[in-house]
């Protein structure tokens, strides 16, 4: 079993005294600015490369994985998939809690960042069901419309579901995406069933959002 602790800093000289302290085990240091995501850092690639299940690696916080969370679960995912132990200090769990505790960070960064892309698609949709309720709507730029194959295959998984009658809770047990979302789903569904907001699909789409939808 080896030891590991990775430590980003942004200069040589940062907080050296202090990061020196909170070593265990072999350092793997990254000088370098915290939008350079981790699996592209020279260290940190090192690391991932020799990190095995038997190994133990500590890190100070999970904000030293990246400056968003798109890239920190990229991260994450790359650590847990060496199969080490993965201490994160600012968690506080101990070595048999650790890895569990990382993937629920990791279902709830994914939860977020849907959250987040539903409610765009939302008002994006919303915006232009009033436009064209108040005969305002000129059509979107050309590749700004929304893509109804995109929305279909980000959420199949939810939306085959749908289909089949399962309630919101079972989708959401089965797939890991919170009630909420899958409730938006639902309601995008009906909305593109029951209403002229198909329109806001390209017209070669139509054909496919009455028929598969």
């Amino acid at each position: 079993m080896s030891i590991f602790t990775y430590i980003r800093v942004s200069t040589v000289a940062q907080s050296k005294f202090q990061q020196q302290a909170k070593i265990k085990g072999k350092p793997f240091i990254d000088k370098c600015p915290v939008t350079l995501p981790f699996v592209e850092r020279p260290r940190a690639k090192e690391l991932l490369e020799i990190l095995t299940e038997e190994d133990i690696l500590h890190i100070g916080d999970i904000d030293k994985l990246g400056d968003n969370v798109h890239d920190i679960i990229i991260a994450l995912k790359a650590l847990l998939s060496t199969k080490a132990i993965v201490n994160f200090t600012r968690f506080g769990l101990e070595d048999t809690q650790a890895n569990a505790g990382i993937t629920a960070v990791i279902a709830a960064f994914e939860t977020m960042l849907n959250m987040k892309e539903y409610q765009v698609q939302e008002k994006t949709i919303e915006g232009i069901a009033r436009a064209k309720a108040e005969g305002k709507y000129k059509g979107g730029k050309k590749g700004r419309k929304m893509n109804y194959d995109r929305w279909i295959e980000r959420n199949k998984e939810v939306i085959n579901r749908l289909k089949a009658g399962f309630t919101t809770q079972q989708i959401s047990d089965e797939t890991g995406v919170g009630k909420t979302q899958v409730s938006r789903v639902r309601k995008r569904l009906r909305e593109i069933e029951q209403s002229n907001q198909k329109d806001i699909f390209p017209s070669e789409q139509k054909e496919q959002l009455t028929t598969t939808v």
